[in-house]
């Protein structure tokens, strides 16, 4: 009975041993493939990548770590290859550029939510780059002088970026590189300006209240004169932004709830300009600012079809209110 149990202990390892240096030398991949590695997989996701034995490769990672921390990306795997070669391909992912699109009238907790969501930084390290960073950055771009916050100037538009060689800093360079180009530059504005911060705020504003290109220098005048005649701006677009929302949580339903708040932003209550600018004008915005077109009109409303409908009275507005809010 001895002699039998202690061959039962030698073939069990024995069996073990073997079986598991064949799973080590084993062809895990018959056919040439992309693998997608998401945020949360881990090395050990690989046997249901692989369809190969989960217990075996808790071992091989224990005996053999992988040297390289594994990203999120997709990979190709050529065929016939061991799990070593397996893994060994997961050092290098598909390299595209990623094509990444920050749109007009967004913000910066909207610019945050982007780049988190494409696992390229975490939640709130723009917002934090953006604390601690300012000072610096002041000293490369003149038009940065008298800004509290970067998100002015993120310019919007199409970055291609390596996310498997993605920094933030290098990325906010971009975006700022491209505002001086298209806006200082190209606008031919003093970055010098004094009325800068005043002109972007109302372009923040202009971004929101109004989509038309050939609408908004008439908007952007409507806009000054309120300010130039003491006038309260009353721009709902502004109500959302001390209460850090993305442009999907910023709701109508959300708007009239808090249309009366008061603090630093919110022109309904506040005369003058919100605190800082509200979001991310574009080029043809900020030129519709600096060029905006006289008329007699103090009020402008949108219709279900976002037409405009302008009025040079009260009566004149509420009429139109009547005419085409329905």
């Amino acid at each position: 009975m001895k002699k039998v149990f202690l061959l039962i202990i030698l073939i069990i390892p024995t069996y073990f041993f073997i079986s598991y240096q064949s799973f080590k030398s084993a062809i895990v991949t018959s056919t040439e493939n992309i693998i997608e590695i998401k945020k949360w997989d881990t090395y050990r996701s690989l046997a249901d990548k692989l369809n190969i034995n989960s217990n075996y490769l808790k071992i091989y990672l224990k005996f053999n770590p992988p040297k390289n921390d594994l990203q999120a990306w997709n990979y190709k795997v050529e065929k016939w290859l061991n799990l070593e070669w397996v893994i060994n391909s997961l050092k290098n992912p598909i390299t595209n550029d990623l094509q990444i699109t920050i749109l007009e009238w967004r913000n910066i907790y909207d610019i945050d939510n982007k780049l988190s969501n494409e696992w390229l930084i975490k939640s709130w390290d723009l917002i934090n780059l953006n604390k601690n960073n300012l000072n610096d950055l002041k000293k490369e771009y003149i038009f940065l002088k008298n800004a509290q916050t970067l998100e002015w100037f993120l310019y919007p538009d199409t970055y291609a970026i390596n996310p498997n060689n993605f920094k933030l800093e290098t990325f906010i360079n971009s975006m700022l590189q491209n505002f001086d180009k298209k806006v200082i530059k190209e606008l031919d504005i003093n970055p010098h300006d004094e009325e800068l911060q005043n002109n972007i705020n109302i372009a923040s504003i202009l971004e929101k209240e109004e989509k038309s290109i050939k609408e908004k220098s008439l908007v952007a005048w409507i806009l000054k004169k309120r300010l130039n005649e003491n006038w309260f701006i009353w721009a709902d677009a502004t109500v959302c932004y001390p209460y850090k929302l993305t442009f999907d949580e910023c709701t109508p339903n959300f708007i009239w709830n808090h249309i009366s708040d008061i603090n630093d932003y919110n022109t309904r209550t506040k005369l003058w300009l919100p605190k800082t600018p509200i979001s991310n004008p574009s080029a043809d915005t900020i030129e519709a600012v600096y060029n905006s077109k006289d008329s007699p009109y103090y009020y402008y409303l949108h219709d279900s079809n976002w037409q405009i409908h302008y009025a040079k009275t009260n009566e004149e507005h509420i009429a139109n209110k009547m005419l085409y809010i329905k």
